[in-house]
């Protein structure tokens, strides 16, 4: 009797000690599982709602903030840094960032403090803004150029003296008159879009206008630009960029650039989720808009190959020409032989050396062909919690 006891005793203290480990361990593989997979494909209204605050920035600065918020860590660790060198002169300031181990589009970012703190402040946005960008690139690109062909057509994206607004492939691009100063445009990303197109995303804080700015459902700028040029030398300063607006990971440097970030959704697998969510008529898309990333051309691949589809990057806007025409982006026989026009000039201006040193291209004299460039370019520094796929 007494070793049935024992024998019982063993078999609940057994008992005991596996009931224990698996509530230990079921929520650590469940946690797992969501980390894993917990990325929810979004729609077209929800796509709009991610770029509205970004999408009328110039491309080069779109192609740094996608990238970046990719990196909510180091976007806060930015932020934080460029409020304490504030009062730094503007070369210490770029000195200092270029040893900093952050992603080099958050590097690139510290020439823009209030779209740093744009960021930082929203950083639920940022970081769902992050993740669409790493799962659904090709989306995230047709979604920009959707919000900027409504702003368009509720007339408020037009050529100004600080930024040109023009066609190229049937695509609009934003780039600033003086490829040396870049003016950070201010609006109100849930007016400005027209009719309710967009509504606002929940918790995010909309800055007031800078002093002196008073403006209305229009695009605001400061009286003084930003000079990029302190910042051109490093390699990772704003004439570094370009989108991809066929689809793929933005251009860095000449070369399609994947982020290595290791907190996104599905890390290592770059541009899973497309889902073509802009290439049919619907809620959330413009009349008449014809994407220019399709679902079916986008190739994904590991990290260091190009997008089996990606085209060329689209050619920075001229300060003398491109003129933009005021009517909505179609692809009507008006549209394609405006396009057409461009194109020459702007192919010819993108070949002459740019004003962006180290042999970057001006923001003014364009972006390399996408065919011509090597295959991935890695980031100067690696810290962060990177990953390369």
């Amino acid at each position: 009797m007494k070793q049935a006891r024992a024998v019982s005793g063993y078999q609940i203290a057994r008992q005991s000690i596996a009931l224990t480990l698996s509530i230990l361990i079921i929520p650590f593989a469940s946690g797992n599982l969501n980390a894993q997979g917990a990325y929810a494909p979004l729609d077209a209204p929800g796509l709009d709602q991610l770029v509205a605050p970004i999408a009328l920035y110039p491309d080069s600065l779109v192609a740094q903030i996608l990238t970046a918020s990719t990196y909510p860590q180091q976007i806060s660790d930015a932020d934080n840094w460029s409020h304490q060198t504030a009062g730094m002169p503007p070369q210490q300031r770029a000195d200092i960032a270029n040893t900093m181990p952050w992603d080099p589009s958050v590097k690139a970012l510290t020439a823009f403090p209030s779209v740093l703190d744009n960021l930082a402040r929203n950083t639920s946005w940022a970081a769902a803004l992050g993740n669409a960008y790493y799962n659904q690139p090709g989306d995230v690109m047709n979604a920009v150029q959707a919000a900027r062909v409504q702003a368009q057509q509720a007339g408020y994206l037009r050529s100004t003296p600080q930024q040109r607004v023009y066609y190229d492939g049937g695509q609009i691009l934003i780039a600033p008159v003086n490829p040396a100063v870049v003016y950070v445009p201010y609006y109100d990303p849930w007016r400005i879009y027209g009719a309710g197109w967009v509504s606002p995303y929940g918790g995010f804080y909309v800055a007031p206008p800078p002093v002196g700015l008073a403006i209305g459902l229009g695009l605001g700028f400061a009286a003084v630009g930003i000079s990029i040029g302190l910042f051109a030398h490093y390699g990772w300063g704003f004439n570094s960029w370009a989108p991809n607006w066929r689809g793929g990971p933005v251009f860095y440097n000449h070369a399609a650039y994947y982020s290595r970030s290791a907190t996104v959704y599905n890390h290592g697998h770059f541009g899973g989720y497309n889902r073509g969510v802009f290439e049919h008529a619907g809620r959330g898309v413009p009349a008449n808009f014809h994407p220019g990333a399709a679902r079916e051309g986008f190739a994904r691949g590991p990290a260091g190959e190009r997008p089996g589809a990606a085209a060329r990057p689209a050619a920075a806007a001229r300060p003398g020409g491109g003129a933009f025409a005021s009517r909505p982006l179609a692809h009507s026989p008006a549209a394609a032989a405006h396009a057409q026009a461009q194109r020459p000039a702007a192919h010819a201006e993108a070949s002459r050396p740019g004003g962006g040193g180290g042999g970057h291209p001006a923001a003014g004299g364009g972006h390399p062909a996408a065919h011509a460039a090597p295959a991935h370019a890695a980031p100067a520094h690696g810290g962060g919690g990177e990953h390369h796929k």
